[in-house]
C-alpha cells in the first residue's frame, strides 16, 4: 500500500510531499495495531503516524513518537493526495467492444 501525502508543518516552510512505503505502514501496523485491510478506515493519527515515520526517514529532527511530534506542530496539515491513474488492463471482448479484464 503507498500513499502519497501533502505535509504541511505550519511551520513557514512550504509543504513536502511523501509516499509511504513499506517501512512506514509495517511501523503503523505494529504501534497502532492495525491492519491495512481492518476495514477500519484510514484517519488522521494514521496519516499523522505514516508522515512521521517518513520524516523520521528523511532525517528530520523528531521525538521519540508521533503523538509527541504532532503536539510538537499542533498547526500540521496532512492530507491525502489522489493521483488519478487509470490501470484498469483491457481486453478486446466479442462484438470488438473493450471489457474490464478480471
Amino acid at each position: 500500500m503507498k500513499v502519497k501525502l501533502s505535509i504541511d508543518l505550519g511551520d513557514g516552510k512550504p509543504a513536502r510531499e511523501m509516499t509511504t512505503n513499506m517501512l512506514a505502514i509495517v511501523d503503523w501496523e505494529r504501534t497502532e495495531n492495525r491492519r491495512s485491510a481492518d476495514g477500519k478506515g484510514i484517519g488522521f493519527s494514521d496519516m499523522c503516524c505514516w508522515a512521521f515515520t517518513l520524516c523520521k526517514l528523511a532525517g528530520d529532527k523528531v521525538p521519540a513518537n508521533w503523538r509527541e511530534w504532532v503536539a510538537e506542530n499542533p498547526d500540521m496539515t496532512i492530507t491525502p493526495i489522489n493521483e488519478v491513474a487509470d490501470e484498469t488492463p483491457f481486453i478486446e471482448g466479442l462484438g470488438g467492444e473493450a471489457s474490464a479484464k478480471s
